[in-house]
């Protein structure tokens, strides 16, 4: 049933600059609580547009609401193509766009990953390239395999060709479309293989690329890969995609790789074709999976009438937290140019800890976590997080978790000591441990009656050098933390101590770890 026009509480202007005094109630929810600039981004839909959404600016919204805008406004909602990166952000954005406008318009968006949305594609052209209609996909396990059992035939090293590591180069090339036979007529890729110590890479290559042929397969890689050919290729499907979306919206374009960007740029074909893209040049993080920063800085070189919308509001963090992001960004060399804000509370501030070593690193952090808990009531470790940039890492932070007692959960990895070659060590011992004989002459009584009687306690920590020289660093370090840790002495005292541990550095502690396991931790 067609809304019926009610009169709204202010005026708005539409992107022609024409003045209109009545929305349909439909328009009036899509609108509501937007911001003056998030509201420009949505409903300014008929040229290209760059959204530069700054970190907790409310993208996602903005994208989503622009979209049930422009369904408001009369597009066909079969002609609007959207991308994103991960399946969750796809679902929660059809679940937004489907409460704006109803799940019976909603459904006909294509909307996904580039990866589903080109899969779908290619499913109905895929005969055109070669490749039967049942295809099937491999996943990185059986591309990995398949890689292993070529590796094997053709008597190679599995130690100079790793498989993970040939999966990895062979994805990077893909993702910069580079097919085997362009591979092989590259002088400067051979002479990379060559210092590299793996020559045979591009016969590796090759052979895989044959194999996954002759099998009717492609790797994940290959679906954006092949849908780049059949663009090249057949000018015709080309043609009638673009003709089936003349709508493209795309969500974070910052971590769009090469292929990636070449297929949206053929898709929008004109320079003024109607293609939003929504990204943060200062949120760029996945250069390493072949991302390319400067697909968002070439945006308004190909598209030179594209208009450009800066969400700088944001709503996620404390101006603290806000101040000090800028205070880094604007050192950027290349950079679009904002002002991020917020109007929340200025917040704490920063603590930034010098450490040592990782272990002392790990003590600070779990320290850190069990005073902010104990701070806020001791209800629920759930609102703490910590962030690390290696797998490798992982393993000092879960020793001073589990010694102080503090749950945790890995995302995205897995635990230390949930590794197959760490669990059969368990059985015997394996750990940080201290004797009770250290522990009595680290002064603890000493240091709980003195607390007790208010002596003061520096004296007594003093003596503690001649302990550490006995012990070891480390091991005197984890008797800190156990004091800390229950509460004998204040964080102060905590601090002096560690600052005397330091001073009184002694190299006699040996890793537990086994080298093989050393080993293992660095490279997962």
């Amino acid at each position: 049933m067609q809304n019926k026009p009610t009169r709204h509480s202010r005026q708005t202007r539409e992107p022609q600059h024409t003045i209109r005094i009545y929305m349909t109630n439909e328009e009036i929810q899509i609108l509501q609580g937007l911001n003056p600039a998030q509201e420009a981004a949505v409903r300014d839909f008929q040229a290209p547009s760059l959204i530069v959404a700054g970190a907790g600016s409310g993208k996602t919204r903005v994208l989503t609401c622009r979209i049930a805008w422009m369904i408001s406004q009369g597009v066909a909602p079969y002609s609007i193509m959207a991308l994103t990166f991960t399946n969750k952000a796809a679902k929660e954005m059809r679940e937004r766009i489907t409460t704006l406008v109803g799940e019976s318009r909603s459904r006909y968006i294509w909307m996904g990953t580039f990866h589903s949305v080109f899969l779908r594609i290619l499913y109905n052209e895929v005969d055109k390239i070669g490749f039967q209609p049942n295809f099937t996909i491999y996943d990185t396990a059986q591309s990995e395999s398949l890689i292993k059992s070529l590796i094997k035939e053709m008597q190679l090293s599995d130690e100079v060709y790793k498989p993970r590591d040939v999966h990895s180069r062979i994805s990077l090339a893909k993702n910069n479309l580079v097919t085997y036979q362009s591979y092989e007529s590259s002088a400067q890729l051979m002479e990379e293989d060559k210092k590299r110590r793996m020559p045979q890479f591009y016969q590796l290559y090759r052979n895989y690329c044959v194999r996954c042929k002759q099998n009717n397969a492609m790797d994940f890689d290959d679906l954006l890969l092949q849908t780049n050919i059949l663009f090249r290729d057949h000018p015709e499907v080309l043609a009638k995609y673009r003709e089936r979306f003349p709508y493209i919206l795309v969500d974070e374009y910052q971590d769009t790789n090469y292929a990636q960007y070449l297929i949206v740029r053929s898709l929008a074909g004109s320079p003024n074709a109607n293609i939003c893209v929504v990204g943060d040049d200062a949120q760029s993080i996945y250069s390493f999976r072949g991302a390319k920063i400067e697909n968002i800085f070439r945006f308004q070189r190909d598209f030179p009438s594209a208009h450009i919308y800066k969400l700088e509001q944001n709503y996620r963090s404390t101006q603290t937290i806000v101040d000090a992001a800028n205070s880094i960004i604007k050192h950027n060399q290349h950079r679009i140019k904002k002002r991020v804000f917020s109007e929340n509370s200025q917040g704490e501030r920063i603590r930034v800890f010098r450490a040592y070593t990782e272990g002392e690193e790990a003590q600070m952090v779990a320290n850190g976590i069990r005073a902010a808990h104990i701070a806020d009531g001791g209800d629920d470790w759930s609102n703490i997080a910590i962030l690390y940039r290696t797998n490798a890492q992982s393993r000092a932070l879960e020793e001073a978790l589990r010694k102080r007692d503090i749950p945790y959960r890995i995302f995205g990895g897995h635990s230390f000591y949930d590794r197959k070659e760490v669990k059969p060590l368990f059985p015997f011992g394996f750990g940080l441990s201290y004797t009770s004989f250290e522990y009595k002459n680290f002064k603890v009584n000493q240091i709980h009656s003195a607390k007790a009687k208010g002596i003061e306690l520096l004296p007594i920590l003093n003596e503690q050098k001649k302990i550490i020289d006995e012990i070891g660093y480390y091991k005197a370090q984890a008797i800190t933390e156990l004091l800390y840790t229950k509460g004998y002495i204040t964080f102060d005292e905590y601090d002096k101590l560690t600052k005397i541990n330091r001073q009184t550095f002694s190299p006699m502690y040996a890793d537990l770890l086994p080298k093989t396991l050393e080993k293992s931790s660095e490279q997962s």
